[in-house]
């Protein structure tokens, strides 16, 4: 009889509902199990953790380990939960692959102990990817816009650099005119073709405070970032 190993991650939400808990995933794997004839000889899960990387969660890399050593079939509620990206998921599936070991996708139904079936996991991930970054350009997009409009879309702590709430109305942005300056200095600096990390030490030596401490070149590619995004948006 062939092996199962199964494997769930949650990661919160602002509404409980939108993603399964790992008790009901698993519960899921186990009839999937149960209706191929599978034996479950192990189950690993990862809480509160994010798919956007396989490398850091626990459970997964201890379900891999167990489903490669037992040449098992790794079985997963969905894709979403296995891994974000389609490089990810192709490598996780390669890796198994390799040792002999299967993986079972149940909600996507796919099965990769057939090449078709590894076929489809491949088309799978690929669409699955494209359809996290769809989402997450309108989501930005619709920021962007809401943001023109000076509605503020995050907590009063993390407001974009440059924007801080309005005394009068919390919901709106309004403008730092300190930090729009430091803004304008930075694109100055950036057309006078001045790198990334040039610019962050030149504005701690100026001391221009930074949020958090000092500058850093990812912030103010950030920066730059965001306040083209906005001049794009607007």
């Amino acid at each position: 009889m062939p092996l199962a190993v199964l494997y769930a991650r949650f990661s919160p939400r602002p509404n409980p509902e939108e993603c399964d808990s790992v008790e009901k995933q698993l519960e899921r794997c186990r009839a999937y199990c149960e209706g191929h004839g599978y034996t479950v000889v192990a189950q690993h899960h990862d809480k509160d953790v994010s798919g956007e990387r396989a490398d850091n969660r626990p459970g997964l890399q201890k379900a891999i380990a167990a489903a490669c050593d037992r040449q098992a079939v790794l079985c997963v509620y969905s894709l979403s939960r296995l891994a974000r990206c389609t490089k990810d998921a192709i490598d996780l599936a390669e890796r198994l692959s390799a040792a002999g070991a299967d993986l079972a996708v149940i909600q996507e139904n796919v099965n990769t102990r057939s090449p078709m079936g590894r076929f489809i996991f491949t088309l799978f991930s690929a669409l699955a990817q494209l359809e996290r970054e769809q989402i997450a350009e309108r989501t930005s997009t619709a920021m962007l816009r809401h943001q023109a409009k000076g509605r503020r879309m995050t907590r009063p702590d993390r407001c974009p650099y440059g924007w801080r709430p309005d005394a009068s109305d919390p919901a709106r942005l309004v403008e730092d005119s300190e930090e729009q300056a430091t803004i304008r200095r930075i694109r100055e600096e950036r057309r006078h073709g001045r790198g990334l990390r040039e610019i962050a030490r030149r504005l701690d030596l100026s001391g221009i405070a930074c949020r958090g401490g000092h500058w850093s070149h990812t912030t103010v590619r950030s920066v730059l970032r965001r306040s083209v995004q906005r001049a794009n948006g607007a």
